[in-house]
């Protein structure tokens, strides 16, 4: 039989582990938190069913508070015992607190399994959780099990593909923007280019007529002096004589125009100079800029090719996921009618499945 302790407040006997239950009860108690509230729940389901979503949260909150072992955790410390019963707004000294930890913790090994909770909470004996009926489906319920956690397993692939979409989508975003930014920037040094390249294209135009006009008279005064030398060595001694003297005057100095001619063609390459200074350093930056601008397009481009790719992905995982939250819905829903069915391995299988559902995306309207 089990050894009782009296309950001060009147709530009801605790009774504690003996030694013949001791081996049961330290496979019961070695399970995680998850398996230890299944448990419980299967064998009382007719009398816990309306405080399932109770138990649920006790896990969660367990699972918290489990500073090392977390969700995957088996007990919890008396420090963590008593923060847990504080938030449930057990006020009470540590005095009390460490009276009702007592009597909660029916193993006497100052610890805190969920189980032992459930005992105190629900005013069962550890001989009845310990012959708590768990169904005699477990092979449908494995299979359920397997259903459940493929379609867990997709969701959490849908997840991580939907962020890796969401982020492949600020990156294309961002890179978009990048690229109309070097864009503007790259229209506006072209711009300014254009602004300057119309003086430097007047000083051009205005060398090259005068280099013309150098060339004629360059020309003409090849042509003079050659009519002079041949005049100079042909015809009367006065006409020899004439020519020989214009001829030395032409050696000895250019003529006006070719002067003027070569005046000329000093100055507007000077000014064409001046000019191309910058037009050369704007016509670089609008080369510059293009060339950036190229490269962000490119880059944009990449980006964009990725993103569809990675949201053509996530959407094929959202799909794959739903149709899986479906399959095993639709066994669980067909596993529950039957008979001898571990009701609570359902429940728990059926929120969990409701749990992850909360990730699916929002179908459109």
């Amino acid at each position: 039989a089990n050894k009782t302790i009296n309950d001060k407040d009147g709530r009801f006997a605790m009774s504690k582990v003996t030694s013949e239950q001791n081996s049961a009860w330290s496979a019961l108690i070695s399970k995680c938190y998850q398996d230890q509230a299944i448990w419980f729940l299967n064998g009382f389901w007719s009398d816990l069913s309306g405080d399932a979503e109770k138990v649920w949260g006790w896990v969660i909150q367990f699972s918290e508070l489990d500073q090392g072992a977390h969700s995957s955790g088996k007990y919890l410390d008396e420090f963590w015992s008593h923060k847990f019963l504080e938030t449930l707004g057990e006020t009470m000294t540590v005095v009390a607190m460490r009276e009702v930890l007592r009597k909660i913790d029916v193993d006497n090994d100052r610890r805190m399994s969920l189980i032992e909770y459930l005992i105190y909470r629900f005013s069962k004996t550890v001989q009845q959780v310990l012959n708590a009926s768990q169904g005699d489906n477990q092979k449908e319920i494995e299979e359920a099990q397997t259903k459940v956690a493929a379609a867990q397993n997709a969701v959490d692939e849908m997840v991580a593909l939907l962020q890796k979409a969401k982020e492949a989508a600020d990156d294309a975003r961002a890179k978009e923007q990048v690229a109309k930014e070097a864009a503007a920037a790259a229209k506006k040094a072209a711009d300014e280019a254009d602004a300057v390249a119309a003086p430097f294209r007047a000083a051009v135009a205005e060398n090259e007529a005068a280099l013309a006009e150098l060339r004629q008279q360059e020309e003409a005064y090849q042509n003079r002096k050659q009519e002079l030398e041949k005049m100079s060595q042909t015809g009367g001694v006065v006409q020899r004589n004439k020519a020989a003297n214009e001829l030395e005057q032409l050696k000895a100095e250019d003529p006006l125009p070719l002067r003027k001619a070569k005046i000329s063609q000093q100055a507007s390459l000077r000014k064409m100079e001046k000019a191309a200074a910058p037009f050369n350093e704007a016509s670089a930056k609008a080369n510059a800029a293009a060339d950036v601008s190229a490269v962000a397009a490119a880059e944009a481009e990449k980006a964009r090719v990725v993103a569809e790719a990675a949201a053509n992905e996530a959407g094929n995982a959202a799909r794959a996921a739903e149709d899986s939250l479906q399959e095993a819905v639709e066994f669980l829903g067909v596993a529950k009618q039957k008979g001898g069915v571990a009701q609570g391995a359902i429940w728990w299988m059926e929120r969990s499945l409701e749990e992850k559902r909360k990730y699916m995306p929002q179908r459109k309207r």
